[in-house]
């Protein structure tokens, strides 16, 4: 499956510019999400949006009993990082991260259609930082099978240009 490229949500950059948040430290999560916060989603890329905490954006997949193939509020993102590039007088950025492989290991993990990466400050407090469409429509994934985000090599987002 093909991915959309990573959204930045208006609330991340506005921090980002205030510096509120600081993305070279601190614990990330992404999340797993249904069509149905594509809303609230679309709504998150204005920097005026209301969307201002991961727990407004809704729609995250549903756990299952007796098992939890996917933990509630995601999964932690490892090696986050940033990066600049050879040429320092361009003044681009990269965030990157590592892949996050998500394995329906005990049921099916349903309806996936979105990633959102926010910071983990509280199961709903946190701040959403960017999002992309995994598909076109929500798709399953039975067990035993993996799905993995995997960033592009050259990271999630960049910043400058």
């Amino acid at each position: 499956m093909a991915a959309s490229a990573w959204k930045v949500f208006g609330v991340a950059k506005r921090k980002m510019g205030t510096a509120g948040l600081q993305l070279s430290s601190g614990v990330f999560v992404m999340a797993l999400h249904r069509t149905s916060a594509s809303a609230n989603l679309s709504i998150g890329k204005s920097v005026t949006s209301l969307i201002t905490t991961w727990g407004s954006i809704g729609s995250e997949i549903s756990t299952s009993a007796g098992g939890l193939p996917y933990v509630a509020g995601g999964t932690t993102v490892s090696a986050a990082a940033w990066s600049v590039a050879a040429n320092t007088s361009t003044m681009k950025f990269y965030y990157t991260t590592t892949g996050i492989v998500f394995t329906a290991s005990a049921s099916t993990l349903t309806n996936v259609r979105y990633a959102v990466i926010r910071t983990s400050t509280g199961a709903a407090n946190g701040v959403p930082i960017c999002y992309a469409a995994l598909s076109t429509s929500q798709f399953t994934i039975a067990v035993p099978n993996t799905l993995t985000v995997l960033p592009a090599a050259t990271g999630v987002f960049t910043l400058g240009g």
